[in-house]
């Protein structure tokens, strides 16, 4: 029986190096995966005007610019929206308030997680 616990792992460490060199070789974690371009600004009021050019590659959306919202509901809860160019008021929550707007998704090519996170930083704002 082998006591040495560092012997038993030698083998696993050993099969792992030529996995990581390949991956990496490969592509698998190339710098651009993750980009560091997310927002760049701080929510200084409500409603806040939102460019795509201050999220970077994070903007999710087919339009350029709007506004993001928060009111909060008779429970306190975030009602988060986005307003487009043209008027249109979508819902970056499922709060029944939001219920009559339109879904994000009509508008979004990727995931709304950064424009939502950014809303919710905007209830903390002084409303306008």
């Amino acid at each position: 029986m082998n006591s040495n616990p560092d012997r038993a792992l030698r083998p696993v460490a050993l099969a792992t190096i030529p996995l990581v060199l390949v991956l990496t070789g490969c592509g698998a974690f190339h710098p651009d995966d993750y980009p560091l371009d997310g927002p760049t600004l701080t929510a200084t009021e409500n409603p806040q005007e939102v460019t795509a050019e201050q999220f970077g590659h994070s903007w999710p959306l087919t339009v350029d610019h709007g506004q993001v919202g928060c009111d909060l509901n008779a429970a306190g809860d975030p009602v988060l929206t986005f307003t487009d160019p043209d008027g249109t008021v979508y819902a970056l929550n499922a709060l029944e308030e939001n219920a009559g707007n339109a879904d994000i998704s009509d508008i979004s090519t990727g995931s709304v997680g950064p424009l939502r996170t950014f809303a919710f930083a905007v209830c903390d704002a002084e409303a306008q």
